[in-house]
């Protein structure tokens, strides 16, 4: 049996913008089965350079919930790999929810790889919290599934913590991807960083919120949030609002966005060299996401990104 879902305020904004902008928020309507398939894991880091491997495989048609919660213990150090698959033209929910606590000088690298089918519903929830000399490093990559919201938010509470994001994505087809990052400064000497680049492609919609926020107190804190936008199509829709807010003096933020289009410049070029427009586009997609998938410190899991980018 399947029942209606309907989830209002996924991904709100911490500093609302204007309502026409429809960006303050998303929602998002589906039928998903009434039936729910849960499962929460705990892992507690206590030594350096643990690699953890989470493979998370989902079914046509079911509905999961699946948390979370990584704690890296101090001096320690942590690598947890969590990868989405599922058949190619399969549908159905996903909800994941991970939670982070990096005590002082320790270190965890998150990667999550979603490689749903085309019909999935995918919610996505990262929450972090560092402690003095601490760091978080997100890497994410987004390529399948039909509807995805995914959220990171990171409190920087230690002195000298730091929290870093590297995301890459491919929307195509009619694909709904909304993001939204969230970095709150409150230790002196904090440092965020966070980049993130990708395509969209035809009848899809994209919408980025990023927001680096230096509470008081934060002093000598600094933060940097990049986008690479590139449109593929007359019907990509592209939504972007990076944010810094600021209730210290003594602190520096830098943001910026590029969007662009393939320019003729570069097809002339391409095309005098053999290489086909449509070639082309494919290159400059798989180059975006490569990039970022460098940082996986898994032969296998980068192999099975460039396998489902074919």
């Amino acid at each position: 049996m399947t029942e209606k879902i309907k989830l209002e305020n996924i991904n709100t904004i911490p500093s609302l913008t204007w309502n026409w902008l429809k960006m303050n928020r998303a929602s998002v309507e589906f039928e998903a089965s009434s039936e729910v398939i849960s499962e929460k894991k705990e892992i507690n880091a206590t030594k350096k350079d643990e690699i953890v491997f989470l493979p998370l495989v989902f079914e046509d048609g079911k509905r999961y919930e699946n948390e979370q919660l990584i704690t890296a213990e101090e001096n320690a150090e942590i690598t947890v790999i969590l990868d989405y698959t599922s058949a190619k033209s399969a549908g159905g929910f996903s909800s994941v929810k991970t939670k982070l606590a990096a005590k002082p000088y320790s270190k965890i690298h998150l990667v999550k790889v979603q490689l749903l089918g085309e019909n999935y519903v995918q919610i996505d929830d990262t929450e972090g919290e560092c402690d003095e000399n601490a760091s978080i490093e997100v890497t994410q990559i987004e390529l399948g599934g039909s509807k995805v919201y995914a959220q990171v938010k990171n409190e920087l509470n230690g002195y000298a913590s730091k929290f870093k994001s590297d995301t890459a994505y491919i929307t195509e087809n009619g694909q709904i991807l909304d993001m939204n990052y969230v970095v709150n400064h409150h230790g002196a000497k904090t440092d965020t960083k966070m980049l993130v680049k990708g395509v969209v492609g035809e009848a899809s919609l994209k919408t980025y919120r990023g927001t680096i926020d230096f509470k008081r107190g934060c002093t000598d804190a600094t933060g940097d949030e990049q986008e690479e936008t590139l449109l593929l199509s007359k019907t990509a829709v592209n939504k972007s609002i990076p944010v810094i807010l600021c209730d210290e003096e003594n602190v520096a933020g830098t943001h910026g966005a590029t969007l662009g289009r393939l320019g003729s410049d570069e097809l002339f070029y391409m095309q005098s060299r053999g290489i086909s427009e449509e070639e082309a586009e494919k290159m400059m997609k798989k180059a975006k996401v490569l990039s970022v998938a460098a940082l996986i410190p898994s032969e296998e899991v980068r192999a099975k990104i460039e396998e489902f980018l074919e």
